[in-house]
């Protein structure tokens, strides 16, 4: 499972996971977690419920307003929270130290609610935990799990996952899903309207990003390590073609050429390429993702060197805890964080590459 999350040191989640159980009530094995959920700061539509959602292993059938809401990966987590709903539980995240990421913060902040309680999914479904918690919807868009596990799940909520398993679902879809399953299509139009006017704005300020090409580039600082090239169905790619760019024509070459990544039932959305073609890599841009605990070795160990767009220097590096997280994670709270923090540097590079700079 991909998006499902990326956990840290599993015994780390085990014990927030502990520690939040010795705060509420826990009776013997088989009672409810009795925590109680955040009351949403939406409301549902009228006549919302119940509500039938059509998704890739069915239908799903939500009778009433949920409010007791496990999310299993971010697109679900950042999606309820835009809606307006503060999820019960969700995976935790290594970006941050509290379990959660920036962007997923910056709106959770302003409802005043705890942290949703963090699941660590580092080894797997956390069925005994969702058990234990009663929810009464799971969330499990873009989490790739199998039809196997779906029906697991679904003996111990309705479950929604992406419309079609062999695809990663775009931050529309996931949107547009997540708001019938929650009884707030309109409050998710809203949500929409406003990301895409945000998009816009981005555009207007940044001109000379449209028409630039891109690639996204996944390197690991080992000597001789292949590089991992994103695909055009990739959520990294989708996003930043929200801003204008160009994905560079390079990267048929590599879905032609380079060895297909797949995970689980999806369809390749990244492909290996040798280190040694990276000047087939050609671009006016390239985004560097790299795994944090590298961000400081990718540089010196000269893996990055026959990029074009890093000879020219026009790239900009993405940490596995910040942007490249948000590219990955497709949603449209990340998409609204990135426009903030890694817009501004796509622009720069931009800039340089058309002016030669």
């Amino acid at each position: 499972m991909a998006d499902i999350g990326r956990g840290r040191d599993v015994t780390t989640g085990r014990r927030q996971f502990l520690a939040a159980l010795a705060v509420v009530p826990w009776g013997l094995a088989g009672c409810q977690f009795t925590k109680s959920a955040p009351t949403p700061a939406t409301k549902a539509d009228n006549d919302a419920f119940p509500v039938s959602v059509q998704h890739a292993f069915g239908e799903t059938v939500i009778e009433s307003d949920p409010r007791r809401i496990a999310t299993l990966g971010p697109v679900s987590n950042d999606t309820c929270l835009a809606l307006g709903v503060v999820p019960l539980a969700m995976p935790l995240s290594e970006a941050q130290p509290n379990g959660s990421t920036p962007w997923f913060d910056s709106v959770w902040k302003k409802f005043g609610v705890d942290l949703p309680l963090l699941l660590d999914v580092s080894k797997g479904l956390p069925v005994d935990e969702l058990r234990g918690m009663g929810p009464d919807l799971i969330l499990a868009v873009n989490s790739q799990i199998t039809r196997a596990q779906y029906d697991e799940l679904s003996t111990i909520a309705p479950v929604v996952v992406s419309p079609d398993a062999s695809s990663i679902a775009d931050w529309r879809s996931s949107l547009a899903l997540i708001g019938k399953a929650l009884g707030r299509q309109d409050e998710s139009e809203r949500v929409r309207l406003e990301t895409e006017a945000r998009i816009t704005s981005d555009l207007n300020s940044y001109p000379d990003l449209a028409g630039t090409t891109f690639v996204v580039v996944k390197a690991r600082s080992a000597i001789g390590a292949d590089l991992e090239v994103m695909g055009a169905e990739s959520s990294a790619v989708r996003m930043i073609e929200e801003w204008g760019l160009r994905l560079s024509p390079s990267v048929s070459l590599v879905g032609q050429e380079g060895r297909a990544l797949g995970v689980s039932q999806m369809a390749s959305t990244s492909y290996s390429w040798p280190e040694s073609r990276g000047a087939d890599l050609f671009s006016d841009i390239a985004v560097i993702s790299v795994m944090h605990k590298e961000s400081g070795q990718i540089e010196a160990a000269g893996v990055l060197g026959t990029i074009p767009a890093h000879m020219r220097d026009t790239y900009l590096m993405a940490d596995s805890k910040d942007g490249a997280l948000a590219l990955d994670t497709g949603s449209c709270l990340s998409s609204q964080w990135l426009s903030r923090t890694m817009l501004p540097e796509l622009a720069k590079s931009a800039f340089k590459a058309k002016q030669g700079v």
